[in-house]
């Protein structure tokens, strides 16, 4: 009779992910420096990984991107509030009242079926070529998934608890702060870790169509004087800073969730 196989522990199993994860970032990057030779001749349509890297190096130009990033962060930032209070409160009464959830849902869900970059000349139009019309457009894009995930979690609320709780006479107000709220934080922080990486990139979006400052901006100059290897460089810079407000936000949901009492 043939012995089961013993379970990898979870030691073996994590060296086997970055093990893994090492091995296809290492043929990744080897076929990114060797390959770009063979395209259209030269490799100008595809900078190699040495010019990337040269230009992520000390000779870089760091301070035009730091620059940049705080401009598009600020504006990233400031219209991820405005999308994130307007999905929580948006949410929280969509999921409590049906007829409210039938009128208003189908335009939060055509407002996301629209691309940022679709949008952005509109915000423009409203609200000028500064910050204000990214940071409308950042909240307009952040919104729906908040709202989705709020309105899903109030929805999945125990009908029974809060029945019990209005039979002993608790009102509205207690039975959210009690009952509701605290069941909406692992919702509400899906669709924040969504939204956080989708504020960055509405923002660009917004700069790319009309602004003086930002991340959009250096992509369109570095993209009109065919400077390929900083253009490769930001992009990947953006990558990075994607995955590092994804990770924040992961961070924060388990801070909140740590220091929750348990009833």
């Amino acid at each position: 009779m043939t012995a089961a196989p013993r379970p990898m522990s979870a030691g073996a199993g994590a060296a086997v992910r970055w093990g893994g994860l090492a091995v296809v970032t290492a043929v990744l990057l080897a076929a990114w420096q060797f390959l770009p030779s063979g395209v259209q001749g030269d490799g100008s349509s595809v900078p190699k990984l040495d010019a990337v890297v040269k230009a992520l190096g000390p000779s870089g130009e760091w301070g035009e991107y730091l620059t940049a990033l705080r401009t598009t962060l600020g504006e990233a930032f400031f219209g991820l509030l405005i999308g994130f209070a307007a999905g929580v409160v948006l949410g929280v009464l969509l999921g409590e009242s049906r007829i409210l959830r039938q009128g208003f849902y189908p335009y939060a869900l055509a407002l996301q079926a629209l691309p940022p970059i679709a949008l952005a000349p509109i915000f423009v139009i409203w609200f000028g070529l500064g910050m204000e019309s990214k940071i409308g457009l950042v909240g307009a894009a952040t919104l729906f998934p908040i709202l989705v995930s709020t309105m899903a979690g109030v929805a999945e609320t125990d009908r029974g608890r809060i029945e019990m709780a209005t039979a002993f006479g608790a009102s509205k107000a207690q039975i959210r702060r009690k009952i509701v709220f605290p069941g909406l934080v692992v919702p509400i922080f899906s669709g924040l870790e969504i939204s956080v990486v989708l504020s960055f990139l509405a923002a660009i979006a917004g700069e790319l169509i009309s602004a003086n400052a930002g991340i959009g901006v250096i992509l369109q100059v570095y993209q009109r004087d065919f400077r390929l290897a900083e253009e490769f460089a930001v992009l990947l810079i953006l990558v990075v800073v994607g995955l590092a407000l994804a990770l924040l936000v992961r961070l924060a949901r388990h801070f909140v969730l740590e220091r929750m009492p348990n009833e």
